[in-house]
């Protein structure tokens, strides 16, 4: 098996956290802009049908006229708002690139234990006592980590089992992976389904805008996803 190293610096699941805390900040902005330019929209349209019902002209001449000025001023609030969506897209993709870079860390159980306890002396002193631990010893030792939530004396385990030939494993490292049900992996699993939650928000918001549909805001669909959300927020609790 190769490995391609990259230069990419390990974040916490606390700093990891506070970029996803700035995605929902942004995403925030965002829908409130759209809001914004939505009033400005519906106060334009209102002034433009107003003022051609009372200049005494058909009503067919009125509904011509009030389109084409109501199709122009449409785009030029558009226009006037490109410079600060694209900003808040930019803005957005800073901290989405800088979670996206830390998925190779923290996309499996295994990884995140291996690097428990990394250099302590607990750890270091649980490796050299297994040692020469058998199969047995490695399972009990497991399940000992397990209960009693020692992530030092399972990182220890993990080293011996993934040493250990597949045929003669008490467990698979895997196992013991989730089976610790590590803080660190669940919590930024959290911060990277919610920070791709919000950064789909805000695309959405941004396109759906751009596109003259209805208001973001509204749609079923960012309803329920807003939903998520607020479960997933429960559960980085």
């Amino acid at each position: 098996m190769s490995v391609e190293l990259t230069n990419t610096p390990i974040l916490t699941p606390s700093q990891i956290g506070e970029l996803a805390t700035q995605l929902d900040a942004i995403h925030t902005k965002a829908l409130k802009a759209i809001e914004r330019l939505n009033k400005d929209i519906a106060t334009r349209k209102s002034e433009i049908a107003n003022r051609w019902k009372s200049s005494g002209i058909s009503d067919a001449d009125q509904q011509r006229y009030a389109e084409s000025e109501t199709v122009a001023a449409i785009g030029q609030i558009k226009d006037t708002a490109t410079k600060e969506l694209d900003a808040i897209l930019k803005q957005a993709g800073a901290p989405n690139e800088q979670i996206v870079a830390q998925r190779q860390f923290y996309d499996s159980p295994v990884k995140v234990l291996a690097r428990a306890g990394l250099g302590s002396p607990e750890r270091t002193h649980y490796a050299q006592q297994l040692q020469h631990a058998g199969p047995s010893e490695l399972g009990h030792m497991a399940q000992l980590a397990v209960s009693s939530k020692n992530e030092a004396l399972a990182a220890a385990v993990l080293s011996l089992l993934d040493a250990t030939p597949t045929q003669q494993r008490p467990l698979s490292p895997q196992h013991l992976a989730r089976a610790m049900e590590l803080e660190a992996y669940s919590k930024v699993q959290t911060y990277q389904k919610l920070a791709e939650a919000r950064l789909h928000g805000i695309i959405v918001a941004i396109r759906t805008f751009r596109a003259g549909r209805a208001n973001p805001l509204n749609t079923l669909s960012l309803a329920l996803r807003e939903r998520e959300i607020e479960a997933l927020g429960d559960g980085a609790a």
